[in-house]
């Protein structure tokens, strides 16, 4: 045996690899501390030492027809060739792509490499990525990457292709899908299959009661196109609860044992999505596959809890001009998003119970946002998501901050756009009435293109800082 040290980069001031595309390993030769010594094998080969954990943790997503199919691992020869990438990734903590961090409480489906994987990995790349004998492979005992398997009950669609407008870098459009069931079900996991991933920016689900279908034709009637824009919601009256959502890096997802969304005879689904057009346009057919379960099966029923906070965020330092006032950012969202967007940045420091002094000390190269909700009643929560944009380099929900027994719930130290998800505890989280939940967003303005104030937006060069909580009433 040996001893191999186990270089992990602390990404402090590092780009952020993108999840579509090539790196360029700029930071390949960044000096990178060391936290731990690892004894591993002498004479590692791919077959004994490196297949099994290549299998069990990078094919699922690196395979034909899936999310990183344009780098497949699936033999022994594109393990070969990537081997230097493959170091680079894993001793940097890129891939698996797992953002949460340990401070956080442990979550369901950790795709993270531990210590010792990684050292045998980049050991055997050091070693001159020697093959072995295919004779020593020993597979994994599970595929920790295994994802869940929705079952197709329900499959909803879009009756005819959109293309997003010409004119518009972001475009938001909603579309009616009618769930058509006979008697009220319980949807109890979900998957989105977005058609054009590149122009897919996030994606929510919405229920709407039967009393919406006229509004819903009205607007569907406003324009020749499938569906009607509609940026800051749905733009329908009455009452509509969101049971979940899409954003790029989210997996299939089932909601924990014994609960499931109930739905009823005559309701709709409405699909919001958030098309990002910097890349891509062209016409969009996107998916929604719906696992389902009789309303007999008595589930409990699942809500999700939203919670938003403030965005201001000044420009970087030695950058000035008109683009770095507050007011020209409002003015900006309100001509993009419609008159109502203008009003959001001060709605949400009323909201969180704030004035714009509290963020006097925000600087464009760090700039936070909070906001504390205080729960009303007992709640279970199962699970947590995260939503910002591109300009995000850190995010945290706390539990009781500043009390005797304050619980780091989720910490993403390094945020990166590409990968996000609802993340699921592994044990359910139990929340007192009065107990105070506070989601923090943090941000570096220095990333942007085109730095100036920016303030809560609906587009991809905006910002946000929202969550949501998965629960359960007591």
């Amino acid at each position: 045996m040996r001893l191999w040290i186990a270089l992990i980069l602390l990404l402090i001031g590092a780009g952020i690899v993108q999840a579509h595309g090539t790196e360029d390993h700029e930071d390949d030769d960044a000096e990178a501390p060391v936290i731990a010594e690892i004894d591993i094998p002498e004479n590692l080969t791919y077959q004994e030492h490196v297949r099994a954990l290549v299998e069990a943790n990078c094919v699922g997503c690196h395979s034909d027809g899936q999310i990183a199919g344009y780098a497949p691992l699936t033999s022994t020869e594109e393990v070969a060739l990537a081997a230097e990438d493959i170091k680079f990734h894993v001793i940097h903590r890129y891939m698996p792509p797992w953002p949460p961090s340990r401070e956080g409480l442990p979550l369901q489906h950790d795709r993270s490499l531990s210590d010792k994987d990684i050292a045998l990995i980049a050991g055997w790349v050091d070693d001159g990525a020697a093959l072995g004998d295919p004779e020593s492979y020993v597979p994994a005992a599970t595929d920790r990457f295994h994802l869940p398997e929705i079952r197709a009950d329900l499959t909803l669609q879009l009756d005819e292709p959109y293309t997003p407008a010409e004119d518009l870098l972001d475009d938001y459009r909603c579309f009616a899908l009618p769930l058509n069931i006979s008697e009220p079900m319980f949807i109890t996991g979900y998957e989105f299959l977005p058609d054009i991933a590149e122009m897919a920016h996030h994606a929510i689900f919405y229920v709407v009661d039967a009393d919406s279908g006229r509004a819903i034709q009205q607007r569907e009637a406003a324009d020749a196109e499938p569906g009607w824009p509609c940026y800051g919601g749905i733009g329908i009256g009455g009452r509509h609860d969101s049971f979940g959502g899409w954003v790029p890096g989210a997996m299939p997802l089932r909601f924990p044992a014994g609960t499931g969304f109930r739905i009823e005879r005559g309701q709709q689904i409405v699909l919001q999505m958030h098309y990002n057009l910097s890349i891509s346009r062209q016409p969009d057919q996107s998916q929604i596959i719906l696992e389902l379960e009789s309303a007999d099966s008595e589930l409990a029923e699942i809500m999700i809890l939203s919670m938003s906070a403030p965005v201001e965020i000044p420009c970087p330092t030695g950058v000035e001009g008109p683009q770095c006032e507050r007011q020209a950012a409002i003015e900006r969202v309100g001509d993009l998003y419609g008159q109502d967007a203008r009003y959001t940045p001060d709605y949400l420091l009323r909201a969180c119970g704030q004035r714009l002094a509290h963020y006097a000390e925000n600087s464009g190269e760090a700039a936070s946002g909070s906001c504390d909700m205080i729960a009303r009643g007992s709640l279970t929560i199962f699970a947590a998501l995260g939503h910002m944009h591109e300009l995000g380099s850190s995010f945290s929900l706390e539990l009781n901050p500043g009390a005797d027994d304050p619980l780091l719930l989720l910490d993403i130290p390094r945020w990166d756009f590409h990968w996000q998800g609802t993340y699921q505890f592994a044990e359910a989280i139990r929340v007192r009435r009065g107990d105070v939940l506070r989601m923090t967003c943090s941000w570096d303005n220095s990333m942007s293109d085109e730095p100036r104030y920016v303030v809560w937006g609906e587009g991809t060069s905006d910002e946000m800082c929202f969550g949501s909580l998965m629960a359960l009433r007591n």
